[in-house]
């Protein structure tokens, strides 16, 4: 998935999620510590060239994922502060 393709995603949500209640729900959210314990561990096989395929393409899932969160998060935030007047 490219960086265009994720842009217009996040264009959609952002139509559709940015009530301020919203906003506040989409900054809370976080990988769970066993997800984030699962990337480590993939991104430690990456680097010491122990990656299977499989492993790679899950580890390309998380990336992407994270991506399209923290853009979420970023135009969760504009938001927020566009509420607040500043």
């Amino acid at each position: 998935m490219n960086a265009v393709v994720v842009q217009h995603e996040s264009s959609v949500f952002e139509r559709l999620l940015m009530s301020p209640d919203a906003a506040q729900a989409i900054l809370s959210l976080r990988f769970p510590a066993d997800l984030e314990d699962r990337m480590r561990e993939l991104m430690e096989k990456n680097n010491q060239g122990k990656i299977t395929p499989d492993e790679q393409a899950e580890m390309e899932a998380y990336r992407r994922t994270g991506s399209f969160l923290a853009i979420l998060q970023a135009k969760a935030r504009i938001r927020l502060k566009q509420d607040n007047g500043q």
